[in-house]
């Protein structure tokens, strides 16, 4: 089993949560992401599902979960550790997808950035909220 957990910025902010809340999702949609996210918290750590989770071009230890909506395909960018590399992986930014470009444009930097922070400083994350509990 594979322990999840969210980033929380410099004031403390989940991160993803925040992105969720501001997203325009449709509770299908939320649904959607969150049982994606399940089947990755249920996998063996070493032996993930095909497909589930892709790398980003360009950024060595940022990958992007896919869980299609509409009328944008949902990306939350996430990496593995930081603290236990083998066990666990840490959402660091929202980003959707939309005729395969990441909205915002940044988003993998953002991801990256954030992921620099929190190797730095281990305490800034949280376990990960399931997204269809929010309103």
């Amino acid at each position: 089993m594979i322990n999840l957990f969210d980033y929380k910025d410099s004031n403390g902010y989940n991160v993803m949560q925040a992105w969720a809340d501001n997203m325009p999702m449709q509770s299908r949609d939320r649904g959607k992401l969150d049982n994606r996210i399940d089947i990755l918290e249920r996998a063996e750590p070493n032996l993930l599902p095909p497909g589930l989770l892709h790398n980003v071009r360009g950024y060595k230890h940022i990958m992007h979960l896919v869980a299609k909506g509409k009328p944008v395909t949902l990306c939350p960018m996430l990496c593995r550790g930081v603290v236990d590399f083998q066990s666990e992986f840490t959402f660091l930014f929202g980003a959707t997808e939309k005729d395969r470009k990441y909205l915002p444009r940044n988003a993998p930097e953002i991801a990256d950035k954030n992921r620099d922070d929190l190797r730095l400083h281990t305490q800034c994350r949280c376990k990960h909220e399931r997204f269809n509990k929010r309103p």
